[in-house]
């Protein structure tokens, strides 16, 4: 049911934080795919920690970079798991809606944004499907959290893995 139920968190990832209990938070994934825009030295792995999304002027010097903005970092993922299932009664920052959930990291996002097909195949990787080149995720999501927007409509991609979580 929903009393233990996985929430996967698909944004930046995620950082050690206070309100966030280590227990609760399930081995997850990175399935940011350019190197240069993960900010972690390299492309998917098994580590979904948030190494900062921020842009820098020195990014902005870099063709890669064109159409980016000069940007902090902003910890999004950290913040949204703490909404999700932030430590309650400690005296610290939050109580999280799901106090008993378990939080599936999946890192989609880095610097600029997202790629479209990092998110899908983050949805299906914290739904339990087979992802080509990703390790089965042993604990799937029955809820699927993504909460960061852009200017482009969803097109068939993420219609086609909205389908397939439903199914799933």
């Amino acid at each position: 049911g929903f009393r233990s139920a996985v929430v996967a968190v698909l944004d930046t990832g995620i950082t050690s934080h206070p309100d966030l209990d280590p227990s609760r938070i399930l081995p997850g994934h990175d399935f940011v795919s350019d190197v240069a825009f993960s900010n972690d030295g390299n492309g998917r792995d098994a580590d979904p920690t948030d190494p900062g999304d921020f842009v820098s002027i020195a990014d902005l010097a870099r063709p890669d970079y064109e159409g980016c903005a000069l940007e902090h970092s902003s910890w999004h993922g950290t913040s949204i798991a703490g909404i999700v299932a932030g430590a309650s009664n400690n005296a610290l920052g939050v109580a999280g809606i799901h106090w008993n959930g378990r939080v599936l990291p999946v890192r989609v996002a880095g610097k600029c944004g997202a790629e479209v097909a990092d998110i899908v195949d983050g949805m299906r990787w914290a739904a339990g499907l087979p992802v080509a080149g990703a390790p089965a995720n042993p604990n799937p999501a029955r809820l699927v959290n993504i909460s960061f927007g852009g200017s482009n409509t969803c097109g068939p991609l993420y219609q086609t893995a909205v389908d397939e979580l439903n199914a799933a």
